[in-house]
């Protein structure tokens, strides 16, 4: 069982297009032989990295990890390629304050995760193609793909959910209060379409203006605050400027909105991962 109960995707996925069965590569629910078969013909896996926290008083705490295995489960199926299990645990201390929080250090996060790939790198796969929802894993994730580059010649490279549905959904949301923010309108509206099981919309509070904790800076999240034309980093916890948990105003999510913002994105990290996959860091030398 997956996530919220869940039962795991179906190895053998119908495909109505051509009336066949379609091998889904989830390379925890197939045998080793099928994984051998595909790195003959391929050698690019997605790698989904989610992260287990507090998402406002009216998601659930598995909210994020939900959205990143779906995400990278169904972009493997458009693309045919290798997708393994998620990693469900992350660098999140900004969020410690709030109960069901899961967090380790950045060190755990790269150690964990590269000696993984470093594992794929030795059995033939040379594009890692990390699908990534918390800013928590940016740097272990670069860190990675250095050493898988330097030790493999491997291509590693990272795409982020939620900068994709904020750049390509064209959605225009209802509030004008941090929409896209950490469980704000996007998101949950994302989650109504795809896990609606995960979202207790009856609890949902507005939360009060984003505390700043000077006069003349902005707020805008954990980690970052505006000033004048620019902005500089202050490593704040959420509870800091939010005690909601939460950047923005959800209430007026809803599931047709999340069904726009779930299949641009799809549609979209799917191209990326196929651009992804041709990548040639060198060319051969002549």
């Amino acid at each position: 069982m997956g996530p919220g109960g869940a039962s795991p995707p179906d190895p053998r996925s119908f495909s109505p297009t051509s009336n066949t069965y379609r091998l889904n590569m989830r390379t925890d629910l197939v045998p080793y032989a099928d994984i051998a078969e595909y790195l003959k013909r391929e050698d690019t896996v997605l790698i989904p990295v989610g992260a287990t926290e507090q998402y406002g008083p009216h998601l659930a705490t598995g909210t994020e990890l939900r959205l990143c295995e779906l995400m990278a489960q169904q972009v493997a199926e458009i693309t045919g390629f290798a997708v393994v299990p998620i990693m469900p645990f992350n660098y999140s201390c900004m969020f410690l304050d709030y109960p069901g929080t899961l967090t380790v250090k950045m060190e755990t996060v790269e150690a964990y995760l590269g000696e993984m790939c470093h594992g794929l790198a030795e059995q033939g796969f040379k594009h890692f193609f990390f699908v990534n929802i918390h800013a928590g894993s940016l740097g272990p994730i670069e860190s990675i793909c250095r050493s898988l580059r330097k030790e493999w010649g491997a291509v590693g490279g990272l795409i982020d959910v939620f900068s994709i549905m904020r750049d390509v959904a064209g959605v225009t949301y209802t509030t004008d209060k941090a929409p896209t923010g950490h469980a704000s309108e996007m998101v949950t509206s994302a989650a109504l379409h795809v896990c609606p099981e995960y979202v207790f919309m009856d609890r949902v509070q507005a939360p009060p203006p984003l505390r700043s904790f000077v006069d003349g800076v902005k707020t805008v999240s954990s980690g970052k605050v505006s000033f004048g034309k620019s902005s500089f980093q202050v490593f704040s916890d959420i509870s800091d400027y939010t005690p909601l948990g939460m950047q923005g105003d959800a209430s007026a999510a809803n599931a047709e909105q999340g069904k726009v913002i779930w299949e641009t994105s799809r549609a979209y990290i799917a191209e990326a991962a196929k651009k992804f996959s041709g990548m040639v860091l060198k060319p051969e030398a002549a």
